[in-house]
């Protein structure tokens, strides 16, 4: 007699959620990368900068769990394209705040309906509310957990 089937690592969430981005940054750079010459995280950070006034380096880094240093160099590659602005912060000359310029703004509007659409074809037979409201809930949970970890080492 046999016990009970073993779940595999395979049905585990997170490495679904793993494969899936895998995949996503797969389709994202057949679809932005390439077309644009924009890679995934200055897509990240533009999407940041966008509707925003100005935001700290910083700031952006934690928002896109993405290393300070890394988001320092693709801002200063984006400030050379004429997308991003850098300025100091008027109330602290050491933080460096990024800002959107209207270049950027305009490439994001370019690329926003090729995005909706390919986000649509991605969510074909899914219940997008009811997905982003579910991931946004794992994604804080997840953060959660990180944050605690990070108090305890």
């Amino acid at each position: 007699m046999t016990g009970p089937a073993r779940e595999t690592f395979e049905d585990n969430v997170g490495v679904r959620i793993i494969r899936l981005a895998e995949v996503f940054a797969r389709l994202a750079r057949i679809g932005i990368e390439r077309p644009w010459n924009l890679r995934n995280t200055d897509l990240r950070i533009l999407n940041i900068l966008d509707g925003a006034q100005s935001i700290p380096i910083s700031e952006i880094a934690r928002r896109t769990h993405v290393d300070k240093a890394w988001i320092s160099r693709s801002v200063r590659e984006l400030e050379s394209t004429g997308l991003v602005q850098k300025r100091l912060d008027p109330r602290d000359s050491r933080v460096s705040l990024a800002v959107l310029t209207p270049k950027g703004r305009a490439l994001l509007e370019e690329i926003r309906p090729h995005v909706l659409a390919a986000e649509i074809e991605v969510l074909d037979g899914i219940r997008s509310p009811g997905l982003k409201r579910d991931l946004d809930r794992l994604l804080r949970n997840a953060e959660a957990i990180l944050a605690k970890a990070g108090r305890e080492t």
